[in-house]
């Protein structure tokens, strides 16, 4: 995915923003949503499910737990694929410790080494991590080269145009205010980098990904927009997540801009009269040609 992990971003994770039930719940949405295009498969057939950037298996969990429950869970063979060893490791943990007989694999590596590792997947999950992607067609077109025919292709997203619910834009101006000041109080030879604008920040329309879908051989596009209602807290944990501070505070040291976020998302809140913000979810499943 190019996006560099090092031993200070390992400090700022997604995992307590992943943490919040809204969170599982969107997620487990979308799961349902591409595995209702498998009820077509016969019960002797082997699903080979591909999560790709899997992390420590919050998605890969998500499947067992939809496949046990359309008892479809002997077909399935599940493979995880991240580039972290540790998240591999948790998510290995987390998969063992939910006590289930399931064939899976969580190979580490980045997600271009796919078509090396796998071929003719049922379906590939590629969940809260599009956006990152600057070239995103090179992305829809590898997913689409280790698909099966009629191979689904599931990916969301939270930070497209359109991603903010009606009335929310002023809290995110407000929050990012709020961090700005606080900065320039409490570290003011912190600079915010005019040039460096975070992949995170380069959104596309739903029309876009319908087009990126096509173009890469998928005939039949199925997109959701579903709303998610997000509490201070876990906005509070999103701006403790390197990337996050990357795009809101670009040039900023992770660490300050962690603290100011964390303030300021308070602040928001409170001058608002806020306890959560809504925040629109795309949801998007294609079936290759």
């Amino acid at each position: 995915m190019g996006l560099i992990e090092t031993d200070e971003t390992n400090k700022f994770t997604f995992e307590p923003f992943a943490a919040h039930p809204f969170y599982t719940e969107v997620n487990r949405a979308l799961v349902r949503q591409a595995l209702g295009h498998l009820s077509q498969k016969k019960d002797n057939q082997t699903i080979t499910v591909v999560d790709m950037a899997c992390g420590t298996g919050a998605i890969s969990r998500l499947v067992i737990e939809e496949m046990e429950r359309q008892g479809m869970l002997a077909q399935l063979r599940l493979i995880g694929v991240d580039p972290s060893a540790e998240a591999l490791r948790r998510a290995r943990k987390g998969v063992d410790e939910m006590g289930l007989s399931v064939q899976v694999e969580f190979i580490q590596g980045e997600s271009e080494d796919l078509p090396k590792l796998v071929q003719n997947v049922d379906l590939a999950f590629f969940c809260n991590a599009i956006h990152l992607l600057t070239d995103k067609q090179t992305a829809f077109q590898m997913v689409a080269s280790i698909l099966a025919p009629e191979g689904i292709f599931a990916c969301n997203s939270a930070f497209y145009n359109g991603t903010y619910a009606t009335g929310t834009d002023r809290f995110y101006r407000l929050w990012t205010r709020r961090a700005v000041a606080w900065l320039r109080k409490e570290h003011p030879e912190a600079r915010l980098s005019r040039e460096a604008k975070a992949a995170a920040m380069q959104w596309v329309d739903s029309d876009d990904y319908v087009r990126l879908y096509q173009e890469s051989g998928f005939e039949h596009v199925d997109i959701v927009q579903e709303t998610a209602n997000i509490s201070l807290d876990a906005w509070r944990d999103l701006g403790q997540y390197w990337l996050f501070i990357e795009g809101a505070l670009p040039g900023v040291p992770l660490a300050q801009g962690a603290q100011a976020l964390e303030v300021a998302v308070y602040q928001a809140g409170e001058e608002l009269g806020l306890q959560e913000v809504p925040r629109n979810w795309l949801q998007m499943v294609g079936i290759k040609k």
